[in-house]
């Protein structure tokens, strides 16, 4: 998603743990084929960006434009057959950006390339194929929509949440919606930014005490709305708004996107990995499921190994990595609205050993 890609927030983080004795490897040479013989043919047709993927090592899900539909979609990476699941009102203007359940794939539906404050959640059932609106941006007295800070909706066990804004000075609410039930529930009105679900089950967010101060984890049940610990690894973080967990691993960029930290449980103190050169940051692209970790800094994709603590770099985009397959996209240069950018479906399976570390 377009917007995704540049959304920064500026803060401060308490983290303290000293780096981690991870190293830089060499890129295997069988990179660039494996890239090659993994592009989607529909990629070289049409316009597609992708989402996540589908957990089974074959489907992803992902923006398509093209003349006869443009939309949300679930793609078949080898065949490229494509299942539609919603078409966009407005081909131009709308976009979306998600989270995949196992079941259920969730999605903000964004109706402006200016910002997240208008949007629609919706909810797509991989069993029987029906999608509804699960939730919608509030409108203010102006006429347009209060205030809501970036991040996709997450989904796990049957659950869905996202923040919305609700009302001047950042407020906003967090929402857990039952998706068998097909019940809403707020579990938070203040000043949070987009929560997400680890084990427990719990649904955490980050939350100011008040406008400008650095925020801190908070974390609720998502059966009963009851407020509950963050988990220790969470605990102390300050400031830091674009984490991403596999519910059990997480990995985040600092406060001010200045270096990478990673823990393997959420139980670890999390750890320093990565600081990119100069002034480049680390973007909220981050991804990480299993063993494996992607991100991207100073327009250069990462593949972390977090067994071998080894990454290497690329000139590409990791956009998606699920423990069955990692997505990489290789951005067109040309300046229209929808580029045909290629897509790259790599099979967990045929992700490259790492060599060792130079020196």
């Amino acid at each position: 998603m377009v917007l995704a890609l540049a959304a920064l927030v500026l803060g401060a983080a308490a983290t303290g743990a000293a780096p981690a004795r991870w190293c830089r490897a060499p890129t295997p040479s069988s990179w660039r084929r494996t890239l090659a013989r993994s592009v989607v043919s529909l990629s070289r047709r049409a316009s597609l960006f992708p989402i996540a993927g589908a957990g089974d090592g074959r489907r992803f899900f992902a923006e398509l434009w093209s003349p006869a539909f443009s939309g949300v979609v679930r793609v078949d990476a080898r065949t490229s057959r494509v299942t539609r699941i919603r078409r966009f009102p407005n081909a131009h203007d709308d976009q979306a950006d998600g989270t995949f359940g196992g079941r259920w794939f969730i999605w903000n539906e964004y109706h402006s390339l200016e910002g997240f404050d208008d949007f629609t959640t919706f909810a797509w059932d991989s069993r029987s194929g029906r999608v509804r609106q699960i939730g919608a941006a509030k409108p203010d007295p102006s006429g347009g929509f209060w205030p809501t800070g970036w991040r996709q909706p997450d989904v796990r066990g049957g659950f869905a949440a996202w923040s919305q804004g609700t009302g001047p000075d950042g407020e906003t609410e967090v929402h857990v919606y039952d998706l068998a039930a097909g019940v809403d529930r707020v579990v938070r009105t203040g000043h949070a930014q987009g929560p997400f679900f680890v084990a427990g089950p719990k649904v955490v967010w980050p939350e100011s005490p008040a406008p400008g101060e650095w925020t801190r984890m908070r974390a609720a049940d998502p059966r009963t709305g009851a407020p509950v610990a963050p988990p220790p690894a969470l605990a102390g973080l300050r400031g830091i708004s674009a984490l991403f967990t596999d519910g059990h691993a997480l990995a985040y960029p600092s406060a001010k996107f200045r270096s990478l930290w990673w823990a393997p449980s959420l139980s670890a103190k999390p750890v320093r990995v990565f600081k990119p050169a100069g002034m480049n940051v680390v973007d909220n692209g981050v991804r990480i499921a299993g063993r494996y970790l992607v991100f991207t800094a100073a327009t250069r994709g990462y593949l972390a190994d977090t067994h071998m603590r080894r990454d290497f770099a690329f000139d590409a985009y990791p956009v998606a990595i699920d423990r069955r397959a990692l997505i990489v996209v290789a951005y067109s240069k040309r300046k229209t609205l929808h580029p045909k950018s290629a897509v790259m479906f790599v099979p967990v399976r045929s992700l490259p050993r790492l060599p060792r570390c130079a020196g």
